[in-house]
């Protein structure tokens, strides 16, 4: 059954035992955070999200972890398509005050006052941002700069607010260390 018969999902059945999760906006950013960040290993990010987002945790660890995956893909299952991989065009972390506000005023103020927002509801809300909001905005111009369709007068505008619009290119730690490694046979 659905969402609009159900209701949102406060449980996510691994190995047909259900187990009650933490459905929090908060809990599950602070998850999809950690995936952003390449300091972590990929063992590191699975136990976060397995200790923060279910209570008590399951003993088929890698089962839960796909189930949690799939719960913070909204129930989606991901089917690791072509597309899967294409450019980034917002980051939690980078883009946090500009996505609270937008998803803050889609909500009616209930980020603002603490109150408790299902996930599942954050990212309906995120997916409903007004034309006018300025995550919108940025959302439009990092797509269409991907895309080579800026006009003149975007290109200008994108040019002059590179901060707002780029994202920061985050390289995980192998990265790192092979661009250090080919600066100093620059000599740099």
């Amino acid at each position: 059954m659905g969402m609009l018969i159900s209701g949102l999902p406060t449980a996510i059945m691994v190995n047909g035992t259900a187990y009650k999760i933490d459905a929090s906006y908060h809990t599950c950013l602070t998850i999809i955070m950690a995936f952003e960040d390449n300091s972590l290993t990929n063992t590191e990010k699975a136990m976060i999200l397995l200790d923060l987002l279910y209570k008590n945790k399951p003993s088929d660890l890698n089962a839960a972890f796909e189930k949690g995956v799939q719960f913070l893909d909204c129930g989606e299952v991901s089917k690791g398509g072509a597309g899967e991989h294409s450019a980034r065009r917002y980051s939690f972390s980078y883009d946090e005050k500009y996505i609270f506000s937008g998803v803050n005023r889609v909500l009616n103020g209930r980020l603002s006052t603490g109150e408790f927002v299902h996930w599942w509801e954050f990212v309906m809300a995120f997916m409903e941002l007004p034309e006018d909001c300025i995550m919108s905005r940025i959302l439009y111009f990092r797509s269409q700069f991907a895309k080579g369709k800026l006009t003149k007068e975007e290109k200008q505008v994108y040019y002059e607010n590179r901060s707002m619009f780029e994202l920061p290119i985050k390289l995980t730690a192998e990265e790192e260390a092979a661009e250090a490694e080919f600066m100093a046979l620059l000599g740099k």
